[in-house]
């Protein structure tokens, strides 16, 4: 038996030796067909897919600290802004190009299919070494979709933008300067505006999700956890020009 890993809200992961088990799914060989393009694209730093065994996968284990909730107060440093909106922009770019046809997914594609987005990119998925981000992980949720769609989630976990600030984390006032850090170092144009919209269309999307695996799952949790999302989407709405 290996190591169980926290963190799994909805995938109970284990730890075998340098490797990771995940309970499969009808989408696992179309995620591991694209981890296997980003890895010919040049994304080294997501996991590496090895085999489906029954009803698991088994992926390489990245090797580092991934921050679970309360998030640490170093998760907050503008470097971590900088650093996920790059690797995210990395992250699209390297789809582009990936075949489509015969492709399953776990999460329901979006329109515009610009990219394949991942569909958690937050703090909680991400990987790091003394305090520098070095890998992503949790691609079982990935779709293809709009950029902004992976960029309005990631800025609501890493700003934050959040109905109660967490502790440690930077107060409300800071909220514009950091969701314009996080979309100059990922290149985009869309405007405060354009991440409020969506942001919010993404969390009353996750919380719909939830309601429904705190069913399919047995996990009443996650309709407390879909309570949160809503009230975070109420709060943006206020903040919207």
């Amino acid at each position: 038996m290996g190591e169980i890993l926290t963190g799994g809200n909805m995938n109970a992961v284990e730890r075998d030796g340098d490797t990771v088990l995940r309970v499969a799914g009808p989408w696992t060989p179309t995620v591991h067909r694209y981890l296997d393009y980003l890895r010919r694209a040049g994304v080294t730093w997501a996991p590496a897919p090895l085999a489906i065994e029954g009803g698991r996968e088994r992926l390489s284990f990245i090797d580092a600290d991934v921050p679970q909730y309360p998030l640490p107060d170093w998760v907050w440093a503008e470097s971590v802004l900088v650093e996920g909106a790059a690797r995210l922009r990395e992250l699209h770019d390297a789809s582009i190009g990936f075949g489509l046809d015969g492709a399953v997914w776990q999460s329901p594609a979006k329109v515009p299919s610009e990219v394949v987005c991942h569909n958690d990119f937050a703090p909680h998925n991400l990987a790091f070494t003394d305090g520098v981000l070095v890998g992503a992980i949790d691609f079982d949720m990935c779709s293809p979709g709009p950029r902004l769609w992976d960029l309005a989630y990631f800025t609501t976990r890493a700003v934050p933008l959040t109905a109660d600030t967490p502790p440690g984390a930077p107060g409300p006032e800071l909220a514009r300067h950091r969701v314009d850090v996080i979309l100059r170092s990922y290149g985009s144009s869309a405007t405060w505006n354009d991440v409020m919209r969506l942001a919010i269309v993404r969390l009353l999307d996750l919380a719909e999700m939830s309601r429904a695996k705190a069913v399919e799952l047995g996990k009443p949790h996650l309709a407390d956890d879909a309570l949160g999302y809503e009230r975070d989407a109420a709060h943006l709405g206020t903040l919207r020009d």
